[in-house]
């Protein structure tokens, strides 16, 4: 078969799982050496009749499975179309970044300047990514919310092309635009609750297993679809 047309057929068969199904859960089995990407890093999840199994190929320089596409189409916003136009969302959009950094190229994670501290069981991850910084922390027994747990705020860069931003002085420790993301003082922002879009016509609730030790970061767990 034709490259092109596997695609295609691919696709499609996503999208009659995705539409053909009701409620569910969205299973996540994930772990990052947050200080540099390797062999052990994975993101695997499983929704709506899809499981995956993915990380980074080197040799591509992308996902080995194409999570960065078909996470977006099964799990992220409420129907395939929506995926292209990011709106609809069903979970919050930091956790999704957060999803995707084991199938990135670890220059990623690094210019993002994601940080994972912990204080016993309870965990914080921070990072800034575009024009955005996000917190994404759990209780004290290690478990993460996703209505309660994920906060960001956003507008604290500019671009020219989105591919390069620099953070505004307003944001920056040194009162200076600069477009290392290093640069970012937590203190000067103020972060908001993050959720799913109230228009989707679904979303996820759950609460998710996080743990940090040895520089590797977990999450493991189930989300229920609420419509």
């Amino acid at each position: 078969m034709h490259k092109h047309s596997a695609f295609g057929l691919c696709a499609a068969i996503i999208a009659m799982v995705f539409v053909g199904c009701g409620g569910g859960v969205a299973k996540i089995d994930y772990r990052m050496n947050i200080a540099g990407l390797d062999a052990n890093s994975y993101f695997n999840w499983s929704a709506k009749g899809v499981s995956v199994q993915d990380g980074f190929d080197a040799a591509t320089g992308a996902s080995k499975a194409k999570s960065t596409t078909r996470f977006d189409q099964v799990v992220t916003y409420d129907i395939p179309e929506n995926a292209a136009k990011r709106t609809g969302n069903t979970i919050p959009g930091g956790l999704r970044s957060l999803f995707l950094y084991p199938v990135a190229a670890d220059s990623t994670r690094v210019y993002d300047n994601l940080t994972v501290t912990a204080n016993g069981k309870q965990v914080t991850i921070r990072y800034v990514h575009r024009d955005s910084a996000y917190e994404i922390a759990t209780d004290a027994n290690g478990k993460l919310d996703v209505l309660t747990g994920c906060k960001s705020v956003r507008g604290i860069a500019t671009t020219e092309d989105q591919h390069t931003f620099t953070l505004k002085p307003e944001f920056s420790k040194t009162g200076q635009a600069s477009g290392n993301m290093t640069d970012f003082d937590w203190s000067k922002a103020t972060l908001t609750p993050e959720v799913f879009n109230p228009n989707a016509t679904r979303h996820y609730t759950g609460a998710l297993d996080v743990a940090y030790a040895n520089n590797y970061l977990t999450i493991k767990g189930s989300l229920k679809e609420v419509k």
